[in-house]
């Protein structure tokens, strides 16, 4: 079996596995659609509470199909925790280069996945936290969406 079908055949396994979790759009500041965002694993998922993500070096991947309503030739990824309606707390280990994690340049109305390692340390306090995703454009075109995760030991 080729290279391609081996990895094509993976990614649709991961996909298949991942939970589909409840995700709050950022408000009017959105410049795209979230289709839909997973979290593996994530059992926690179906019962619509937070999903369980150990900070003990064992790997979470979130992903995250969405499309823009905007060009652009790359993107910016952000995460941080929501804490309250006037304060973000950005994680700033996270690599910022969404183009590692999706496909650029971005093209409008196009649907595309974002996918990446939860990057969590085992610094993380055992909390339940409103995490905010984002990708933001060159120009300042924003996509955002919120959802929670429950760090757990």
């Amino acid at each position: 079996m080729s290279l391609l079908k081996i990895s094509v055949l993976l990614g649709v396994i991961v996909l298949t596995a991942a939970e589909v979790v409840d995700i709050k759009p950022c408000g009017d500041v959105d410049a795209c659609t979230i289709h839909e965002a997973r979290i593996s694993p994530c059992p926690e998922a179906l019962d619509h509470k937070a999903c369980r993500v150990s900070r003990r070096r064992k790997s979470s991947e979130m992903s995250y199909d969405f499309s823009t309503n905007f060009d652009a030739p790359t993107l910016e990824a952000g995460l941080a925790w929501h804490k309250s309606e006037t304060q973000d707390l950005p994680l700033i280990t996270m690599d910022r280069n969404a183009c590692k994690y999706t496909s650029c340049p971005v093209v409008a109305n196009q649907t595309q996945t974002y996918r990446i390692d939860i990057p969590l340390d085992t610094k993380f306090p055992m909390h339940t936290y409103a995490i905010k995703w984002t990708l933001k454009a060159p120009t300042g075109q924003l996509c955002c969406f919120t959802t929670e995760i429950k760090v757990v030991r």
